[in-house]
């Protein structure tokens, strides 16, 4: 963001005197947002794995994440997706720009859809009361322990460029949601939480929001 010089300051000041006891103040104005993905330079978006931190049992995350999203690329985004798992070794791996340039399988601008993901499931107990009949004893407390599923997905968005390495776009994201059934089945559960995850990617979530500061002449 671009400073206002102490010159132009000045004038402000200046002006607002002129005006028989103006004043500036300073506001923040939004501005559009920007987004830095501009889809006809690519021939092709290549979703090439996930760097998966944990996973719950019967949950293929790399496969899900990559039938979930890249549908979404080819619709609103009108890109041509391929799916060419690689194998990622650490999160150091997104920000090495040769790794991902000598990938490139020719002169052609790929876009390289990766990061870091996570699908985990946990088990909470809450302690409820229970209302008493008129025959309870009034000094036994009524309690029961009840069992709920709490699922959490994170993922952690990279957008890198064939052509030179660089990290375009990256982006993080986490959905949680608890359900009353301890028992809830994790696909279903993943298909909630990535329905959330998507809509804030698509279109807001690859796109940058501006705020910059102006100053307003006051009376």
């Amino acid at each position: 963001m671009r400073k206002n010089s102490p010159a132009f300051l000045g004038l402000l000041v200046l002006l607002a005197a002129c005006r028989g006891g103006d004043s500036y103040r300073k506001i923040r104005v939004e501005l559009p947002p920007y987004s830095p993905l501009h889809p006809e330079e690519f021939e092709q978006v290549v979703f090439s794995g996930f760097l998966v931190a944990k996973e719950t049992e019967g949950i293929d995350l790399n496969q899900e994440i990559a039938e979930y999203l890249s549908p979404e690329f080819e619709r609103k985004l009108h890109f041509r997706v391929a799916v060419q798992p690689i194998a990622l070794e650490s999160e150091e791996i997104f920000r090495k720009a040769d790794f991902w340039k000598s990938l490139a399988p020719g002169p052609g601008r790929s876009l390289y859809v990766t990061g870091e993901a996570a699908f985990t499931r946990e088990t909470r107990k809450s302690v409820l009361g229970r209302a008493r009949s008129d025959f309870d004893d009034p000094q036994e407390q009524q309690r029961e322990i009840a069992e709920r599923a709490l699922f959490t997905l994170r993922l952690h968005l990279y957008l890198i460029r064939s052509d030179n390495g660089e990290v375009l776009l990256e982006r993080e994201f986490k959905e949680t949601k608890a359900y009353p059934n301890a028992k809830q089945k994790a696909e279903f559960a993943f298909h909630d939480l990535a329905q959330r995850i998507k809509t804030k990617i698509f279109p807001q979530g690859l796109s940058e929001e501006r705020i910059q500061e102006r100053y307003l002449l006051v009376k």
